[in-house]
């Protein structure tokens, strides 16, 4: 099983295919298998690309610590430093969800290790302090909703909801909810708060200089604010929206892949 040891903790990943190395980023509770093998997106990359699938620390076969300070930053840290241990300078990163928070992180930071950036089910944009405010609240019922070992207990319907969606997956997701509750709280403590709102940001976005792709499912209501928004800012970038689909059942929709196939296939071969 090939594992990566970051500090003490182990990082679970595989590889799958042979070419330009791609590294895909799960979403929040869930895990490579369901993330990436499930809905047949290594079935349609691994013939023309090096996929480096990983399992962020907090879900799937990877370690779970039980501290919030060993979340926030440091699953950043697992994915540059896994690179590093494969001897990998530059992919292409395809992050969902919460996989794709992570990659936008890392793009502002370390701009240097991409060929290229698929940012699904995230908002590229830069918020305002009241936009923060609200997410950390929200992230608190979040957190408050995970904690309930009943779910009949949980008042909050957008926490019901979330909890009920993640809970679905349970199994497959190999999932442990004192986990999850320790990543989020480990959003909550990072010294910008979940959001950043620095007003090098927007700036940041838009001296972005390799190619950017957003996808999103026309109905992910996750997603409260304009969906383009990040196509806008950054320079180059371009933008695509599944009809009909959610959230959810976007991910292993096959317009989805054809998009990225193509984004990827005209990135890496001209």
């Amino acid at each position: 099983m090939p594992i990566f040891d970051n500090e003490g903790v182990k990082i679970y990943y595989e590889i799958e295919g042979e070419g330009p190395p791609v590294i895909m980023i799960h979403g929040f509770a869930a895990n490579i298998e369901a993330n990436w093998k499930a809905t047949n997106w290594v079935d349609v990359l691994k013939d023309d690309y090096k996929l480096i699938l990983v399992d962020c620390r907090g879900h799937g076969k990877s370690d779970k610590p039980k501290d919030a300070a060993q979340y926030g930053e440091k699953i950043n840290e697992d994915i540059v430093k896994l690179l590093d241990h494969l001897s990998i300078k530059k992919a292409n990163f395809f992050g969902y969800s919460m996989g794709a928070r992570i990659t936008t992180d890392i793009l502002l930071q370390k701009q240097e290790r991409f060929i290229s950036a698929i940012i699904g089910g995230f908002p590229l944009y830069y918020p305002k302090k009241s936009t923060k405010f609200i997410a950390k609240v929200m992230m608190k019922k979040l957190i408050k909703g995970l904690k309930k070992a009943n779910l009949d207990d949980i008042k909050n319907k957008a926490a019901l909801r979330f909890r009920k969606v993640i809970s679905d997956y349970a199994d497959s997701h190999l999932q442990d909810l004192e986990a999850l509750v320790y990543v989020l709280e480990g959003d909550i403590q990072r010294p910008d708060g979940i959001l950043p709102t620095d007003p090098k940001r927007k700036e940041a976005l838009k001296k972005v200089n390799i190619p950017v792709m957003t996808v999103f499912g026309s109905d992910d209501d996750i997603i409260k604010r304009s969906k383009s928004t990040g196509a806008q800012l950054v320079p180059g970038s371009c933008h695509f929206q599944i009809e009909g689909k959610d959230h959810i059942t976007v991910v292993a929709d096959p317009k989805f892949h054809m998009v990225v196939k193509a984004f990827l296939d005209y990135v890496n071969k001209n």
